[in-house]
């Protein structure tokens, strides 16, 4: 009886990229919040959930064939962790954090993606167009990921594999080296034990002096030779595992000043190539359109059984203002059937929400299906008024004729037992 607008996928991911803090929030994006924060252990481990997220990803994504049509963001990555190119914790950490959110709805694949549009949004504004429908893997992939002791021609060969040119991997590189850093506890070749100290216990060494922030400064900060100076991947002692380094000066540096130019021109390119990078996906996989934040969208909505024994339409209306404009105190809903309708109007929660799309206000509401003696109807029609110059009015439809009844299902231990309602009379 759950209603999900506009489909059951879309209506998921959206709610994991809107409802981030504050009323109704998912939980997803805690792990990252603040975008310092380290999730699965302490915070002086120097650790960065953001960071991880990023890596995770790309590790799932460059062993694509495009050519083949297999790879990419399949999440096939959970089941490598224990290869020598997938070092460090962060595979384990983040596939440990994703179980709760992944259902029948919720692919982990998805999750990666989603994953890499939070972490760019809220750890610098960054907004990457996020597409359902990726399909997990059910085998490792295969190898392929560059490593710091990699050449250049074998680093340029992966990218290529995943349909990435020479110009792409150098963009793509620095893109994701804007957040975190390197450290010793998974590369002891590239960092320096030095490097670990009681406040940095698995001996993090910045990639640019602003770790937590996606910003350009990863790629000024190696063109003008100071901070970080690009970070462990160009600077580290051990020249053999300089593979950053070797990917920046294979053009002359050209594509990175390209990038310098402007944190403008840095986000935006990075924009096009975390949306490539997502957006890759095994050939028999077809993604959906692009989740777009729902200005008004009707949540946990589905239909029940009074105590009177009428059948009710009960959830929330949230409103997500797009603008600075203050919430409506009160919106008008209404409930439409066989020419009938039950009118109500509604007040807001006290709590409300909040993320990188703007505010959010919760208004719930507990509906009678008007029925008549006619047949039971096929359809209802939630209408929302919200009384607002900013938004227009929204009309919702449903399928009353059967539906789950939550007030006469119980769950025993493990046991659940499930009631159905098949709307056969109007009487």
């Amino acid at each position: 009886s759950a209603f999900h607008y506009p489909d059951a996928l879309t209506s998921r991911l959206e709610h994991l990229l809107v409802d981030t803090d504050g009323a109704f929030r998912s939980g997803f994006k805690d792990a990252i919040t603040p975008c310092s924060n380290y999730v699965s252990g302490s915070q002086n481990f120097g650790r960065q959930t953001s960071a991880q997220w990023l890596r995770v990803a790309f590790h799932d994504f460059v062993t694509a064939h495009v050519d083949e049509g297999t790879g990419g963001m399949d999440s096939s990555i959970s089941m490598e962790t224990l290869r020598a190119e997938d070092s460090g914790s962060a595979f384990n950490d983040t596939f440990a954090w994703f179980v709760p959110f992944i259902d029948a709805r919720t692919s982990a694949a998805d999750l990666l993606a989603t994953s890499i549009v939070l972490s760019l949004g809220n750890c610098g504004g960054l907004h990457v167009p996020l597409r359902g429908g990726r399909i997990d893997a059910h085998e490792p992939g295969p190898f392929g990921v560059p490593e710091p002791e990699s050449d250049l021609e074998e680093t340029l060969e992966f990218f290529a594999n995943a349909g990435f040119n020479a110009q792409d991997a150098i963009g793509l590189t620095a893109c994701g080296h804007s957040l975190g850093r390197i450290h010793h506890g998974g590369f002891p070749q590239v960092v320096p034990e030095s490097a670990v100290s009681p406040n940095n216990t698995a001996g993090g060494i910045n990639l640019d002096t602003t770790p937590t922030k996606f910003d350009v400064n990863v790629v000024t900060e190696y063109l003008e030779w100071k901070g970080q100076r690009g970070g462990p991947l160009v600077t580290s002692d051990n020249v053999t595992v300089r593979s950053d380094l070797r990917l920046y000066e294979s053009d002359g540096n050209a594509t990175m000043k390209a990038l310098g130019q402007s944190e403008e021109y840095f986000a935006r390119a990075c924009k096009r190539l975390f949306e490539r990078m997502i957006n890759t996906v095994p050939k028999e996989v077809g993604l959906s359109e692009v989740v777009e934040p729902a200005v008004v969208k009707p949540v946990n909505v589905s239909f029940d059984i009074a105590n009177n024994g009428k059948v009710v339409l009960r959830g929330a209306i949230r409103l997500l203002m797009p603008t600075a404009e203050s919430a409506p105190e009160k919106i008008e809903v209404s409930l439409s059937s066989n020419a009938k309708t039950t009118p109500s109007t509604v007040s807001a929660l006290p709590e409300t929400g909040y993320s990188v799309f703007g505010n959010t206000t919760f208004y719930p509401f507990d509906l009678t299906l008007p029925l008549t003696e006619q047949s039971p109807p096929n359809t209802a029609v939630l209408m929302v008024k919200p009384q607002s110059s900013s938004i227009p009015e929204a009309k919702f439809t449903l399928n009353p004729t059967l539906f789950f009844v939550p007030s006469f299902s119980t769950l025993d231990g493990n046991t659940l037992n499930i009631a159905v309602a098949l709307l056969s009379s109007s009487t």
